[in-house]
């Protein structure tokens, strides 16, 4: 089975992942043993809590595209941001400070996890007014919105993509967000699981555990969606246009 990863932190020396070009090429390898063919690479943003990358990060991202050309040649990598949601985020989108998902409509978006539900709805609304598609960054962490599923349901209902980590149904992650997930994929609302890996270790680059778990509890269908078609439709759907991202496609 091959994976789409479009939420991880294995570029190098960007944010509170991968620290050297070492650490992400293995990340790669490991990412590439498991299956993964298509790998979104989304470093966190946000000036005040992460700084400013964007050289750092374009320059990691030609480093991994020459490493995974001479090692991969049939694994594709894209550029992407996990932006941190404030009210100025629009801004930065704007200027390009901060990237959506292969320069498409879609744009991943976290929040501190004490975030009330009504500001997360308010900011999904506002950055969809904007012109983009949210992606909510492991849904299954934010505990305000899980007090009834009618939250979530509101924001699937608006259009916004739920996306759950991969340790997380199998309580890498701790017990609350392994009961949150696993509600929630058993309800079907989940649209697609990443790793949101940062290391080899406590964070890893692993899909295949969480794809199996879901395949024989929910269903291969269902699991397929998730980790393979979701995520290729939204890299895929708008070509690599739009912001000028880069995109490495054999």
């Amino acid at each position: 089975m091959r994976f789409a990863d479009i939420h991880n932190h294995m570029l190098y020396g960007v944010d509170d992942g991968a620290k050297t070009l070492e650490e992400t090429r293995a990340l790669i390898d490991a990412a590439y043993a498991d299956g993964v063919r298509h790998l979104c690479f989304t470093p966190h943003y946000h000036p005040a809590y992460f700084g400013e990358h964007q050289q750092e990060i374009a320059a990691g991202f030609r480093a991994a595209e020459a490493y995974a050309a001479s090692s991969y040649p049939d694994l594709s990598l894209y550029l992407g941001n996990e932006l941190r949601y404030e009210r100025s985020c629009l801004e930065w989108l704007g200027q390009k400070r901060c990237r959506t998902l292969n320069g498409t409509r879609y744009l991943l978006v976290d929040f501190l996890y004490p975030e009330p539900a009504e500001a997360i709805m308010e900011a999904m609304l506002r950055v969809m007014n904007g012109g983009y598609i949210p992606v909510l960054a492991h849904v299954e962490r934010y505990e305000s919105l899980h007090r009834d599923l009618r939250e979530v349901e509101r924001m699937k209902s608006r259009g916004v993509i739920l996306q759950v980590d991969a340790q997380s149904p199998l309580g890498g992650l701790g017990l609350g967000a392994k009961h949150r997930s696993r509600r929630l994929l058993a309800s079907g609302m989940i649209d697609l699981v990443a790793s949101d890996a940062h290391n080899l270790n406590r964070r890893p680059p692993q899909l295949r555990p969480c794809f199996e778990f879901i395949s024989r509890r929910y269903g291969e269908d269902y699991a397929i969606q998730l980790f393979w078609e979701t995520p290729l439709r939204i890299l895929e759907s708008g070509e690599g246009s739009g912001q000028g991202v880069a995109r490495k496609t054999r």
